[in-house]
């Protein structure tokens, strides 16, 4: 806020998220302020209450692979709840298409396809990934291609897009898009994981962030005293051994917070891992063994505002803030 009203910024990109970090009563504050474009995760209706008044709001969708673009809305109203993602943006073209990739009516939801010249080329090194995700556009000129999101969509009656979910496993966290698969495959390579699943949960305190967390069974059996519980206190789970095999391997925003041994994964009746049954991570840990606690007034001041952050109860002296969850714009 100090940033946007010091240097009369008039026009600016903000998430979601990181706007939510800014007092509302701030926005009637930034005369200078003329357009705020939402982007890169879904923009709750609170936001555009407090900072669509006195401006240009508008709400912008679209993934890397799309040049990052590819929807938005025009100028958005209070009170209308959840904003929609808009039209095609300059000259992407948009589809939104059952499985069999026919065009669905407005109001049925279906799977968010982009076209157009500002697709990438595909992902480097990965030519089963890029044949996956960019198929063969059938509504383009030969030779074209569109790119699969993988979210769900329906257009509205007055012409616009409103985001519906997603179609597969993926989360989005900090406006980053996660595929938890990816990250259990990585870890499972590691010599010292059996299994592993890795999913989003709510952090510890009311107003935390979420946190990615990884439920590991260690390739080491625990002691046969945990054997009627899943959970594995016993197992020693060498997290900062976890994090540096999964730093080598996958971009620091897909490395979990969180490392939870557990004895044995649950499973539901058929068989299948029953992701509602893992229990309560606990706190963050960035490193194995007790914490080092805070031996100077700084240390304890910066760890008292790291707790408060984070939303957890204990910082030690040597913990790393983004192993603990945090990010850059907390």
């Amino acid at each position: 806020a100090e940033v946007l009203a010091v240097r009369r910024v008039s026009h600016t990109l903000i998430p979601p998220a990181a706007l939510a970090t800014v007092p509302p009563e701030t926005a009637a504050a930034l005369p200078h302020l003329r357009t705020l474009i939402v982007g890169a995760e879904a923009c709750p209706a609170d936001l555009v209450a407090a900072w669509a008044p006195g401006r240009r709001m508008i709400n912008s969708y679209g993934p890397t692979e799309a040049t990052v673009v590819a929807t938005w809305t025009g100028p958005l109203a209070p009170d209308t709840g959840a904003p929609p993602i808009g039209r095609p943006a300059g000259s992407t073209r948009v589809q939104v298409l059952d499985a069999a990739l026919r065009p669905v009516p407005p109001g049925v939801t279906g799977e968010l396809y982009i076209a157009g010249p500002g697709l990438a080329r595909g992902y480097l090194g990965r030519p089963g990934l890029t044949a996956q995700r960019f198929v063969a556009d059938p509504f383009g000129g030969p030779g074209e291609r569109m790119y699969r999101t993988g979210d769900l969509v329906r257009w509205s009656a007055d012409g616009l897009l409103r985001f519906a979910g997603r179609a597969d496993d993926q989360v989005k966290l900090r406006g980053f898009r996660i595929e938890p698969g990816e990250i259990e495959s990585a870890l499972r390579t590691s010599a010292l994981v059996r299994d592993a699943v890795v999913v989003v949960r709510p952090g510890e305190a009311p107003g935390a962030p979420d946190r990615l967390v990884a439920y590991v069974v260690p390739a080491s059996p625990s002691t046969p005293e945990h054997s009627d519980d899943s959970r594995a206190p016993g197992a020693a789970l060498p997290v900062s051994e976890l994090r540096l095999h999964l730093g080598g391997l996958l971009p620091p925003h897909m490395v979990p917070s969180v490392f939870v041994p557990l004895d044995r994964l649950p499973l539901t009746p058929n068989g299948k891992t029953d992701r509602h049954a893992l229990p309560a991570p606990g706190p963050a840990q960035a490193a194995d063994g007790p914490r080092t606690a805070p031996r100077t007034d700084t240390e304890r001041r910066v760890a008292r505002i790291w707790a408060d952050v984070l939303g957890i109860e204990e910082v030690g002296a040597d913990d790393n803030f983004f192993a603990l969850g945090g990010d850059s714009i907390l």
